[in-house]
């Protein structure tokens, strides 16, 4: 079992651990960052797409034996069901290997936290580290989220954990992690360009405001409930933060090209990028009054 000696300066002992803190220690040096993530996650689910085109049969092979003999013994009418089976257990399989990705990189993430926690040279920013990134929890049920789990702390909590709140604040809201945690991917302005485009593809199916993020900052992140704000508080919050996204989400990239707005300067197209970037503004998403 382990035992500390207690330090002979305490105080002394607590301030040097400013000046020693690391915010990527050996722990975290190996650990991709959420670019990179979103790269190889989206890499490696082409690459599953490919292999189950290619070999449509190796992922569900008893599956699609049986919808074969089903296929055979039935009318001829029934045999595109039967394809459809087999079509549906290749898909799975496939999202089943990519929570397998996943997981592995979640564990990775963790056991580095770990390690980072029982070999720190500063135990006490270590826990402030803990604190905050408890303070701005992200929940892993959602995969991507799992998958960026690690990197929101490496890049979100880590390197502003001795700074400004406010740097730190900015740097968790944007942090992708956040973003897809919280669904702000999936908020447009009611009158933005996105919505009208949505609109004409699919009436029945109207975007708009998910105020998901607005409400976590001002009731969890910065005010605290019962604090004097108010439902139109938050959804004008709601209405100013539109536009707030990522480029690719890593369990289903499909990277969009942003169009200028009318007298506004082109933006770089994002059709085919080769390391998702992890934060941008889709002025496309933003109600026009805040455009700008």
């Amino acid at each position: 079992m382990r035992t500390d000696t207690p330090p002979a300066e305490p105080k002394a002992w607590l301030l040097a651990q400013f000046e020693q803190y690391e915010p990527r220690p050996a722990a975290w040096a190996a650990q991709p960052d959420s670019a990179m993530l979103s790269s190889e996650l989206e890499q490696e689910r082409l690459r599953l797409r490919q292999q189950r085109q290619a070999n449509p049969g190796a992922a569900s092979a008893p599956a699609q034996n049986n919808a074969q003999s089903n296929a055979q013994a039935s009318a001829p009418g029934k045999q595109p069901a039967a394809s459809q089976s087999a079509a549906k257990d290749n898909k799975d399989a496939e999202r089943k290997a990519m929570r397998v990705e996943i997981r592995d990189t979640y564990r990775a993430s963790v056991n580095a936290r770990v390690v980072s926690a029982l070999t720190t040279k500063t135990p006490f920013v270590e826990r402030l580290v803990h604190f905050w990134a408890n303070h701005f929890a992200v929940s892993t049920e959602k995969p991507a989220v799992a998958a960026l789990a690690g990197a929101f702390e490496a890049e979100a909590i880590r390197p502003h954990v001795l700074g400004r709140f406010e740097d730190m604040l900015v740097a968790v809201e944007r942090h992708p992690g956040m973003q897809l945690f919280l669904d702000q991917t999936r908020s447009v302005g009611p009158d933005s360009m996105a919505a009208m485009r949505a609109a004409a593809r699919n009436p029945e199916r109207k975007r708009g405001l998910n105020e998901n993020l607005a409400r976590e900052i001002m009731e969890l992140h910065t005010l605290g409930v019962r604090s004097g704000y108010s439902q139109d508080d938050v959804t004008e919050f709601a209405r100013a933060l539109t536009g707030w996204s990522v480029v690719a989400d890593p369990m289903n990239a499909r990277p969009s090209s942003m169009q200028a707005m009318p007298g506004k300067p082109p933006l770089q197209s994002h059709r085919r990028p080769r390391r998702p970037a992890p934060f941008c503004f889709a002025r496309r998403c933003t109600s026009p009054a805040f455009a700008l």
